[in-house]
């Protein structure tokens, strides 16, 4: 680039009215732009002026008149920065793992780190749609988040989520939000209070803040809360009578359930059962994906996966009951069975290799798709790891 300054735009204008024979165009300063300019014809150098004139004024010139106020600048973050290797793996979850974001972001608030803005947006979008993540997402997002919020964008949706603080000003606030954002705080620190707190206030609450509450109690769901929730369905309100008749029905429905089965006791009793895996296992294990498993239920389902894969007269419909169940156990299963999925891969490698034992003797499941998703998920929660000096 060259230090070269534009010539006066009115100048400019002048000549340009009167014509470059009869008004010379003056040499634009900075150096060697002289020798440059007395070879070109005088036209085209006018242009060239108006040309650089009109862009420093629209970059460089102050608005004529601004109404408003400027947005307060963004709150510091005291929290440290994410290590980058974890930032770079965020971007790939975000690309190709997005089921591993919710597990990804609880270890993030666990740790305490803090985001690089950039990744903000896109978190924010996602959150829209995916309410399982809201919680850890608004904790780690923190005052700077509720900050980008604020100042626009669709994601309205955390300011009511809980702060990393319980401040008393936000339930004594006018606002919808800093109000439903107090329970919700209140929730995670107390649940019993955040509850006496919903039934004595509210009788006076307005409708945005009854709906919130409403969304809390169904987050947050307890057989104690049925008989508050049941006086509901005749609020004055159309919507809070509609989502009060759904959240009593959910609460009745989960009220004449069973308590769920252990788990590693219920799958022991679908494999005696089945003799192996079967229907029964697959629906009883796809209902409890999204909740961490115990290491000794895990390793019951590995094992019974992997003598199934060395059996050759399994039904044919059994095979996508195993490849279900072993993406299942990659992405549900504590990272600690990765040890044992790497020594089953190098076993299975000795039985395939020539002179071994043959491939009917090693396991037809993936295993080593297996052990890419477990160590996939090792490393990023390692990365996450507070540093050990």
């Amino acid at each position: 680039m060259t230090d070269t300054q534009p010539v006066d735009w009115a100048e400019l204008v002048s000549i340009a009215l009167v014509g470059t024979d009869r008004r010379p165009v003056p040499q634009a300063a900075g150096p060697g732009s002289a020798a440059g300019q007395a070879s070109q014809d005088p036209a085209l150098v006018l242009l060239s002026q108006a040309a650089l004139s009109a862009l420093a004024w629209r970059v460089g010139r102050p608005p004529e008149r601004f109404e408003g106020t400027l947005p307060a600048p963004a709150p510091a973050d005291p929290r440290p920065p994410l290590p980058e290797p974890a930032a770079r793996r965020l971007r790939t979850i975000l690309e190709s793992y997005p089921k591993y974001l919710p597990e990804w972001l609880a270890a993030v608030r666990a740790a305490g780190y803090r985001l690089p803005a950039a990744f903000l947006p896109p978190l924010l979008d996602l959150g829209r749609t995916n309410m399982l993540i809201r919680v850890d997402l608004a904790a780690v997002a923190g005052e700077p988040g509720r900050w980008l919020v604020a100042t626009g964008g669709n994601w309205k949706y955390l300011l009511r989520e809980a702060r990393s603080q319980l401040w008393p000003e936000d339930w004594q606030s006018p606002d919808p939000d800093d109000r439903i954002a107090y329970v919700a705080g209140l929730y995670l620190t107390d649940a019993d209070a955040a509850r006496r707190l919903i039934r004595e206030t509210w009788a006076g609450e307005r409708v945005p803040v009854k709906l919130g509450l409403l969304a809390l109690l169904s987050r947050y769901p307890d057989q104690e809360d049925l008989p508050f929730v049941q006086t509901l369905i005749r609020d004055a309100s159309k919507q809070v009578r509609d989502e009060a008749t759904l959240l009593a029905g959910s609460l009745e429905r989960k009220r004449d359930k069973p308590q769920p089965p252990d788990f590693t006791a219920e799958v022991a009793r679908l494999l005696a059962g089945a003799r192996g895996i079967g229907r029964d296992l697959h629906n009883f294990v796809m209902t409890r994906t999204g909740e961490p498993w115990p290491l000794d239920g895990a390793q019951l389902l590995l094992d019974a996966l992997v003598e199934h894969g060395r059996r050759a007269d399994q039904p044919a419909w059994t095979g996508w009951i195993a490849e279900q169940l072993q993406v299942a156990l990659a992405d549900n299963a504590p990272v600690a069975l990765r040890d044992r999925v790497a020594a089953l891969v190098a076993e299975q490698a000795v039985a395939t290799a020539p002179g071994g034992p043959g491939v009917n003797q090693a396991s037809r499941i993936d295993l080593v798709s297996m052990l890419a998703l477990l160590d996939f998920r090792h490393d990023m929660l390692a990365e996450l790891a507070p540093p050990i000096f």
